[in-house]
């Protein structure tokens, strides 16, 4: 069995050519960043400040429509940030009223819907006007979780990423409004189907097509929406140990060793030249952020070819 007498240190800042933060290349000036015969390489720690906000632009908007009276549609945008539960609750409904009161004709903060956060459940719900008046019901939508239809409901969308989903609301859960039933006539509240995640994403897949040249055989995923290969790791946004965190809701930092790492076989010919990195969210796409967070930090093992063995 080979073993591991090299360590290859890769740190985001040191990236170089024309890459960016999530889709990151790596070289050394006229040499490879490991010489040797090399048998295989895994990955041995990963470094991971986790600066990207649960609430982020392009994923920060919802609508209310209104469903029987003439009042004017309601397009809500969150202001981008780390927000707890407690917290998205507060800025949901202040955007809400702040939106009602710029309409024409403005819309007073009885009539409007408000949403709530409890703690110990972990799950938002939408309530009805406290003003009771039958005219002011709304239809509350978000661009990919609850499409409004533009026929007088809201269904079921596609599974996807916006700010219903970081609150816990499923494509796949009734759309019409407060309750199953008729949206018009009987409404009350509209609670989400889950708890809320709270996080921008779940996980972070980190990819390298080069480091995965050699296998034999490519990653299964269980996704449907943007099925990945070439996948080195995934980095949990969560901790090893069972504390008390509000992970994802505010900065915070990952430190991961791993302790059942993937091997990836390597050619025993070929040296390391380059290589790249890239970050998917949990909906396989590109990790998004509006500034450059931390440099992560990735430390793989690098395994020695047997000398006296040249076979695998």
């Amino acid at each position: 069995m080979p073993w591991t007498n090299v360590q290859l240190l890769a740190n985001v800042r040191d990236r170089t050519g024309a890459s960016t933060y999530n889709n990151a290349t790596y070289n050394s000036f006229n040499q490879n960043l490991v010489q040797g015969q090399i048998h295989s390489v895994s990955v041995n720690e990963v470094n991971f400040p986790y600066d990207i906000p649960n609430v982020q632009e392009g994923y920060n908007t919802f609508t209310l429509t209104p469903g029987l009276v003439a009042q004017p549609t309601l397009n809500i945008t969150i202001a981008p940030g780390f927000y707890t539960g407690v917290e998205l609750e507060q800025e949901i409904n202040a955007a809400i009223i702040a939106a009602g009161a710029a309409a024409a004709p403005p819309v007073a903060p009885a009539n409007l819907p408000t949403v709530n956060y409890a703690p110990i459940s972990n799950r938002f719900v939408w309530n009805a006007p406290v003003s009771n008046v039958p005219n002011f019901v709304w239809y509350i939508s978000s661009p990919v979780t609850l499409p409004f239809t533009g026929v007088g409901a809201v269904g079921p969308g596609k599974v996807g990423k916006d700010l219903f989903s970081i609150m816990g609301f499923f494509s796949a859960q009734d759309g019409d409004n407060f309750v199953d039933s008729d949206p018009i006539q009987q409404y009350t509240e509209f609670y989400a189907a889950g708890a809320a995640p709270l996080t921008f994403t779940q996980y972070i897949d980190i990819c390298s097509p080069e480091l995965c040249q050699f296998q034999y055989f490519r990653d299964g995923s269980t996704t449907n929406l943007a099925r990945r290969s070439d996948v080195i790791c995934r980095l949990y946004i969560s901790n090893n140990v069972a504390t008390q965190e509000e992970e994802g809701a505010r900065p915070f930092v990952i430190n991961r060793q791993f302790n059942n790492a993937r091997v990836m076989r390597w050619n025993s010919g070929s040296s390391v030249g380059s290589m790249s990195i890239q970050l998917y969210d949990d909906c396989g796409q590109p990790l998004q952020f509006d500034w450059e967070p931390r440099p992560y930090n990735i430390t793989f093992n690098v395994y020695e070819q047997d000398k006296d063995s040249l076979t695998y």
